[in-house]
């Protein structure tokens, strides 16, 4: 069988703990509160602000929406963007987790993953008396999408992602990084790298609703060989450090940590679920 049961134990936050800001793509004001979740339980977010307190399990099945981010749904309820959180809950090695939201979508902090991995720091960690499961493929896996090409090759010993992506939009956009996935890795590697947009996109985003709370100050905006940016760029490759740590994040959704290589080229949210989707059908089915 893929799924793999370890000797290591699942753990969770030792005590809650909140953040507050502006939500990327619905512009509104938010907050998430983190408590500690029974050993099982999973990623699960509750929002508070509605009737009844709907809860939302972090699970691929229930995504419904990937365009310019990750959106799951369940019980009449959605939450929006997602995979910077869980990428920084992957990486630090937490396994269960509920997540009170007050409003649909987490707050966006600078566009990166390291306000999450601020907060998850601050409240600390406890392992619990479960072990952990794996998912470690056996078979090569492919999805193609138009452009976007991801290939998943089995590694029982890691979780890697050696991606490339190119834009044809400037001539700095060609950019490659191979990465073997762990919390000391993301942080160095990964942490900081903020979300992006091309010039061309923003009319269309701002059409279909989206980007609403974004700005120069929790995103980068890519036009021609132009930079715009509060800061200019913190890594030279900072556009597929996103994409990797975007992956790390979507992936999660499986509901356990993965062992594979991911090998992707132009890759995006709806392809990083639809292999996950796939995983859950032909791996864990």
């Amino acid at each position: 069988m893929p799924i793999i049961t370890t000797s290591e134990r699942q753990r969770t936050v030792r005590h809650s703990a909140s953040l507050s800001g502006i939500a990327l793509h619905t512009g509104n004001r938010v907050k998430l509160t983190l408590h500690p979740a029974e050993a099982g339980t999973g990623v699960r977010f509750r929002r508070v602000d509605l009737p009844g307190t709907p809860e939302i399990r972090g699970l691929v099945t229930h995504v419904n929406d990937t365009r310019r981010g990750t959106t799951i749904t369940e019980n009449g309820a959605s939450v929006h963007t997602v995979e910077h959180l869980l990428a920084a809950v992957n990486a630090l090695g937490l396994d269960n987790l509920v997540i009170d939201m007050v409003g649909p979508e987490p707050p966006i902090g600078d566009g990166s993953a390291e306000p999450y991995v601020e907060l998850l720091r601050s409240a600390g960690a406890v392992e619990q008396d479960a072990f952990r499961n794996y998912l470690a493929v056996e078979r090569m896996h492919h999805i193609q999408m138009g452009d976007t090409h991801l290939v998943l090759l089995p590694d029982p010993a890691a979780f890697r992602i050696s991606c490339t992506v190119k834009y044809h939009t400037n001539p700095m956009d060609c950019q490659y990084m191979t990465l073997a996935v762990t919390e000391e890795s993301f942080v160095k590697e990964l942490l900081r790298a903020r979300t992006f947009c091309l010039f061309s996109e923003i009319e269309y985003l701002m059409k279909n609703n989206l980007i609403r709370g974004g700005s120069l100050d929790n995103a980068v905006v890519i036009r021609q060989d132009a930079i715009f940016s509060k800061e200019g760029l913190r890594y030279p490759d900072e556009v597929v450090r996103h994409k990797v740590m975007d992956m790390v994040g979507d992936l999660f959704l499986l509901g356990m940590r993965l062992r594979a290589h991911v090998i992707a080229i132009k890759p995006g949210h709806p392809s990083n679920v639809e292999l996950a989707k796939k995983l859950v059908a032909e791996e864990m089915g």
